[in-house]
């Protein structure tokens, strides 16, 4: 059975902090019954309950996949996927809480399926999802509540190693690393807090992303980083 070492962390941007608004992205990482369950979301800023949207698509996508063999087909997992999370919205409308949902599921025996829709990134040491640029979509990002289209997803599937990371991450942070430099940047935060307690290590990264290196950065910062130990 595979073992994990891993660190999740979310921290509001000054932009939301000056305006008041609540941080809009939401992490989750936990173990399930086929191994273990990575999600980043990030709620689209416009919409009136975007943190709503990004918490909600964590859980939902926690509560679909703790329950689902890991063979399951991609196109019906994401329609489960989707429509748990509309579910538990209630009364709130999807398009009033449009999120992006990044997933890395890892198997009991060291696989790793990911699903991206909407920005961000996801990568493991072996492979880098392509970035997805906005003006690919006419400045128009996507996410749950406004794409219904399962062509919308990317949709990856490799076997990891042992000391192979994963990491998934908001635009808030993959839009201001130099494209190339992206694994450089997560294997330094696997070292920075190798030995450090889960509680040292939380509040270093928190540190270090409200100190963010990028002038007059406004947005939130979301990050979930995975280690292959066995």
């Amino acid at each position: 059975m595979v073992s994990i070492r891993h660190l999740s962390v979310s921290v509001i941007g000054p932009g939301h902090l000056l305006s008041g608004q609540p941080n809009q992205d939401s992490v989750l990482v936990k173990r399930v019954p086929t191994g273990w369950l990575a999600v980043v979301c990030d709620g689209m800023g416009s919409k009136p309950h975007a943190d709503l949207g990004s918490k909600k698509a964590c859980l939902a996508t926690f509560e679909v996949i703790k329950r689902v063999e890991f063979s399951i087909e991609s196109k019906t997992l994401i329609k489960l996927i989707y429509q748990q999370w509309l579910n538990s919205l209630g009364d709130i409308k999807a398009s009033d809480a449009v999120t992006t949902c990044l997933v890395a599921w890892v198997s009991n025996n060291g696989e790793i399926r990911t699903f991206q829709l909407g920005d961000g990134l996801i990568l493991t040491s072996q492979q880098v999802t392509k970035r997805l640029n906005k003006n690919d979509f006419g400045n128009i990002t996507t996410g749950l509540g406004k794409s219904k289209q399962f062509s919308d997803w990317q949709v990856t599937q490799q076997q990891l190693s042992v000391g192979d990371v994963i990491a998934l991450m908001t635009d808030g942070i993959s839009e201001d690393l130099n494209q190339g430099m992206e694994i450089s940047f997560v294997n330094t935060i696997v070292e920075s807090t190798f030995g450090k307690s889960t509680r040292q290590a939380k509040a270093w990264l928190k540190n270090e992303f409200r100190n963010w290196c990028t002038p007059n950065h406004t947005d939130d910062k979301s990050l979930a980083v995975l280690v292959i130990n066995k």
